[in-house]
This record gives C-alpha cells, structure tokens and sequence, in this order.
C-alpha cells in the first residue's frame, strides 16, 4: 500500500464534504490532502498509522486530522472473511470555510486551539453519545439547519477535555495553502518512486525549480532536508509492511527503497526508536 496525495473534489457550494464508508474492510492508501478530517469509526478495528505513530483503533472512535498529516486505517489481516463490516464517517473542512479570518475570531478560541493540536492527530478518547449521534444525523439536515449542527458538533469538539495527540510530530506537515500546490507535486513525485531510487533534479523539475533552490525551499517550506523526507515515508511504509505482511526484512527493506539492508535498519532506529524485528515482535504482543 503506497502513500498518496488525496485531492478532494468538495462542492464549491458546500461549505464541507460528508461521507459514509460501509465496506468489507477500509481500502483506503495512506495519504494526505489538504483538509481538515474527522472521522468516526462506527464499527471497525484494526491499526492506524498516523505521522510517525501506530496505534489500535476499534469501535465507536473519533479522531481529528490536520492538512498534510499523513494517515491510514487499516484492518487485520483476515477482517473481510467475517461477517463484519467496516463502517466509518468522514467529514473534511477546510480552514477557511467560514473566511479567512474565521479561527482567529474571539468565539472560537477554544476551536482553534483545537485545530492547531490537530497537527499532531487527535483521538478523541471515550466520545459522548451525543457527539456521535450529532455527526451520524449530519447529513439528514438541510440547509442552516445543517449549517448549524456542524458548528454545534465543533463546539462539542473543542470543548472536549478528554483527547489524546497520536503523532510527536507532523513529519509531512504543509505549511501553507499558497504552496500546497507545490510542496503536494514533489510528495505525489515521492508516494509514487519511493519504492525506487528517488532523484533531487526529478523532484526539482516537478516543483518546477534548480536543484540548490528547490533544496532550500523544501526545507524552508516542511522544515525537514528533502532526503529526511524521503526516509521518512520509506520507514512509514516499512512499518506497514512489518505490520501486515510476513515478508522478511530484507524484503521489506528492498520494497521500501533501500538497497542496503545496514542503513536500513539505522535509518529505521532513527525514526522508531528500535530495530525492525523489534518493532514486528511488539506488534505481535499486542494482537
């Protein structure tokens, strides 16, 4: 499962986007974009990658993403040959919706704050039946009513004082709307070769710029050197591969990119703390 850019095709006259997945199992790619997403797990369980975490999600959870927080959820091995069903809401917002100034009004202090903590992925521990019932009748309601039942839902959301933030850090944070077009072109230009050897003069190209000044406006832009970058949705993946695959780590090292299994596994100690095999046998524990 590779990494992807998500454009969302919101309709301009809608002020935000709500939709319902019912399938076998969530086919979702690890991906970003650049709106805000909430997300209801209604019936489902398995593992989200989130930034640079892993963690257990199952029934009835709610979370919050940020523009340009890489994420997926994805279900256990096996989970389309019950008789489950995966069921998840999705409402996804820009932050401009209301205006440009919009957050930086005096009556939604409190969400603001809550979406800048978004950054980081937010789960929203324990979410109160009312909140849940708010969000799975959103998309019955017309016009202001519906309007209305959305800034109620917020509300609800940034007065919630039992959260947990997901991810240390925003590895793939977008700092801005005006350069998302750009910063978007090099991450689809590595979601789609990383699994190859990536080449700094084809990203350069693809942000339309020289080598020396696409390096610096990369890092002056994400606040990472563009080779971390590239490491970084390479150790993601890899983490994926350790989680839901039984390939070796050789083979997981090679599918991620690496032709040297030594740097590897230094380059995966940097970003998960330990070795590869460690991190599978962890894994392993908590199933």
């Amino acid at each position: 499962m590779e990494i992807v850019y998500e454009k969302l095709y919101i309709d301009n006259d809608s002020l935000f986007h709500y939709q319902e997945f019912i399938q076998p199992h969530f086919t979702s790619p690890f991906h970003l974009h650049d709106e805000f997403e909430l997300i209801l797990i209604v019936k489902s369980h398995g593992k989200l990658f989130i930034g640079n975490s892993i963690t257990n999600f199952t029934d009835e959870e709610l979370y919050l993403f940020a523009p340009g927080l890489p994420h997926c959820f994805f279900n256990s091995r096996g989970y389309d040959k019950g008789n489950e069903l995966a069921h998840a809401i999705v409402i996804q917002f820009r932050k401009d919706f209301l205006g440009n100034t919009f957050f930086e009004k005096t009556e939604v202090t409190n969400l603001n704050r809550l979406v800048k903590k978004a950054e980081f992925g937010i789960q929203f521990l324990n979410p109160d039946k009312l909140v849940q019932k708010r969000i799975q009748s959103l998309n019955q309601k017309k016009g202001l009513e519906k309007l209305a039942d959305f800034l109620l839902l917020l509300n609800d959301l940034a007065s919630a004082d039992n959260i947990k933030l997901l991810s240390t850090e925003n590895t793939l944070k977008i700092s801005g709307l005006n350069d998302s077009l750009i910063i978007n072109n090099v991450y689809r230009y590595v979601a789609e070769n990383f699994q190859k050897k990536i080449s700094f003069d084809a990203a350069a190209s693809v942000a339309n710029m020289q080598r020396s000044a696409f390096c610096r406006y990369f890092k002056r832009k994400t606040k990472k050197k563009f080779t971390q970058f590239v490491n970084e949705i390479r150790i993601m993946h890899s983490c994926k591969l350790l989680a839901e695959t039984d390939k070796t780590i050789i083979e997981v090292a090679f599918q991620c990119g690496y032709e040297n299994t030594s740097y590897f596994n230094r380059q995966f100690r940097i970003y998960c703390n330990n070795s590869p095999k460690v991190f599978r046998d962890q894994l392993k524990q908590k199933q």
